[in-house]
């Protein structure tokens, strides 16, 4: 990565993204996105490279405001990094592309990621007992991994990763989950793919209970104590916090099969990113 500017602390690197075919299996309106999971991984990576001391597992103030398009003809894919240090000593980074006018003359900065990792500070976010976690109270239904994928989040099979039936409430979403198994990165933060597939179970709770088609666009806080790892089975629950009309915040909980906490998610926020062109199919509204 290079150098290529400094502004207010701030620095920018330039570096390429390696665009491997799984990545592929993650779209919108039929064209590949990057997904949110992976640009987090790209930036702790970053900030590590940087940093060497660095506490990457408290993650902050996180948002996701612009897709980031895959060129499919293309195995990399540039990318700039922006890092910075505030006074508190916390880190950070944003992941950026540079966008032109049609007359090629005129750039700008567009920006697709942004996460604070936070350094010196308790880093802390209670979870309800396993036990607990476990049970979903209210009236429940069971939607079967396989319509979810088919019906209601369409990726591809790489990010396919709620296994078996979820079981949907208005007190939450409850379901086991998997670690994956396509070629990422689980070494960094973790396996990207249980994360993600908290945030299907997400946009499945609000498909039922709202008019919309939920995509994440930021979250409150990520705690992650135990790494995720491909290829092994997670208990997720997922909790509705504060539900508005066109907002939903959820709260989430990765544990691992003894029942110990992987990550904790506070304030995932949740929005309609369409403009209402996609609409929940009937039979999953309440």
């Amino acid at each position: 990565m290079d150098i290529i500017s400094q502004v207010d602390k701030k620095t920018r690197h330039e570096m390429e993204i390696e665009i491997f075919p799984y990545l592929r299996d993650h779209y919108f309106e039929g064209k590949a996105i990057l997904p949110a999971v992976e640009s987090l991984i790209i930036l702790a990576k970053a900030v590590k490279s940087f940093y060497p001391q660095a506490d990457i597992f408290c993650l902050s103030q996180a948002r996701f405001p612009r897709f980031l398009s895959i060129d499919v003809k293309a195995n990399k894919q540039a990318v700039i990094l922006e890092i910075s240090k505030d006074e508190s000593g916390n880190i950070n980074s944003a992941l950026l592309t540079v966008v032109r006018a049609k007359t090629n003359k005129v750039k700008r900065m567009a920006e697709h990621a942004f996460v604070k990792f936070s350094q010196n500070t308790d880093c802390f976010l209670p979870a309800s007992p396993f036990r607990d976690i476990e049970k979903l109270s209210g009236r429940c239904i069971s939607v079967p991994s396989a319509t979810i994928y088919r019906e209601l989040v369409p990726f591809g099979e790489a990010y396919q990763n709620i296994t078996g039936d979820l079981s949907v409430s208005d007190q939450g979403a409850l379901g086991y989950i998997s670690g994956g198994s396509a070629q990422a990165d689980d070494a960094t933060l973790g396996s990207p793919f249980p994360f993600d597939a908290a945030m299907h179970m997400a946009c499945v709770w609000g498909q039922r209970f709202t008019e919309i088609v939920p995509f994440p666009i930021g979250f409150g806080k990520r705690v992650i104590r135990r790494q995720t790892k491909k290829g092994e089975s997670y208990l997720c629950r997922v909790w509705p916090k504060d539900i508005e009309k066109q907002k939903l915040i959820f709260d989430a909980w990765i544990y691992d099969n003894d029942g110990v906490l992987c990550e904790a998610i506070s304030s995932l926020e949740m929005r309609d990113v369409t403009q209402g062109r996609l609409r929940p199919p009937r039979w999953i509204k309440v």
